[in-house]
């Protein structure tokens, strides 16, 4: 009879039997004695007691393992400072997802580059030693060309056409592409409007560029506009703008208006422009190998905590107290930076050649219709 099949007093003497084998002598003479002595009738209660005992045991045991299999743990990661928009966005993600899962799923944050810069989060993630990261779109560009497309100069100039573009039907296609990759995209979301800081002179045409030395991403897309402009484009990390600036190597940075603020770019560098003139995509990917062994429960809950994600750095650029882009400028002013306005035009025009060498480099069918439904011809 097997012990697999069947639980009780049987069972029971049976592995009595086992051990008494393994001793060199049989249970059944035990078993005989108290069947003869007490009728089998308290043996019997003491092996089912005992048989009962057993099989809730063993249920809590698997019930305990089945949980501990059930819930995940989700690394996130990010590189930036914890003032910017990344780090509010993935807070709300970790607390929708959490709560959506409700126990089986948790997830756990690792911001301000703890665990390396972009690019290093984004290798760590395709071959799973980090569960998700937000990186920028001029990261992802390097395995999806046709990301360069959010950092394209002068597309969208107004923000909200911008956020519509991020949740339609071509940046999901975009997503897509990440797949090979080994990388699924949660969500894409704003990543910032740029803008230009340097310490010499205001800035409002491309003549005013002239001969500014300013770090850009290490970014091809990035280096050839800011040259288009008018520009030298030093690529550069964030970490080293600071004392880069103060020390004369450069003459300032172009990124957006929250991360000079962050990095206090402005203590070294006073003259601003805020020229829009490209802007980025956060690009929040995840293991595939990881996502799909996920359960229905569990992807849902991340899916909900990408929506959030979404929301929370929308809101951080368009309405938020303190970050907006407007207060955020105006935060810069009154710290002393003098603010000029940019002759977009003029920018737009130098620059066109930086879009149409991009059409022709990646010949997509996708960049090609998000330009036109832009209206950028």
């Amino acid at each position: 009879m097997s012990p697999v099949h069947y639980i009780g007093p049987r069972f029971v003497y049976w592995r009595l039997s086992q051990a008494g084998a393994h001793c060199g002598r049989s249970a059944e003479p035990i078993y005989h004695v108290y069947r003869t002595r007490t009728g089998g009738d308290i043996l019997s209660r003491i092996l089912t007691a005992l048989a009962s005992l057993i099989a809730k045991t063993a249920g809590l045991a698997a019930l305990a393992s089945g949980f501990a299999l059930a819930r995940v743990e989700i690394k996130f990661a990010d590189a930036l400072p914890k003032s910017f928009s990344y780090f509010p966005a993935m807070h709300e993600f970790k607390k929708v997802a959490d709560d959506t899962a409700k126990g089986k799923l948790v997830v756990r944050l690792f911001p301000e580059g703890v665990l390396d810069d972009q690019r290093a989060l984004m290798e760590a993630t395709k071959v799973g030693s980090l569960d998700i990261a937000v990186i920028a779109s001029q990261v992802s560009q390097q395995l999806v060309p046709e990301h360069g497309i959010f950092g394209l100069p002068f597309v969208w100039i107004k923000h909200d056409d911008y956020l519509h573009f991020l949740q339609g039907p071509i940046v999901a296609e975009l997503g897509k592409k990440m797949e090979v990759h080994g990388l699924k995209v949660l969500t894409f979301a704003d990543g910032g409007v740029l803008a230009v800081m340097n310490s010499k002179r205001p800035v409002r045409t491309p003549d005013d560029m002239k001969g500014l030395q300013l770090r850009v991403m290490q970014d091809p897309m990035q280096v050839d506009m800011i040259r288009a402009m008018g520009g030298i484009p030093v690529p550069m990390g964030t970490a080293e703008v600071y004392t880069a600036i103060q020390q004369g190597q450069i003459d300032g940075n172009t990124t957006g208006p929250q991360l000079l603020l962050a990095l206090k770019n402005h203590e070294v560098a006073k003259h601003l422009t805020f020229t829009r003139h490209g802007r980025a995509a956060a690009v929040v990917v995840m293991n595939l190998k990881k996502w799909n062994v996920l359960s229905a429960d569990q992807k849902a809950a991340l899916e909900e905590g990408a929506k959030a994600f979404f929301k929370t750095d929308a809101a951080f650029y368009t309405s938020n107290p303190g970050t907006n882009n407007d207060e955020t400028v105006t935060t810069l002013r009154n710290a002393g930076a003098v603010i000029t306005e940019p002759d977009v035009e003029s920018f737009r025009k130098a620059t066109l050649p930086v879009v149409q060498a991009f059409k022709a480099r990646v010949k997509s069918p996708l960049v090609d219709q998000a330009l036109k439904d832009a209206g950028y011809q």
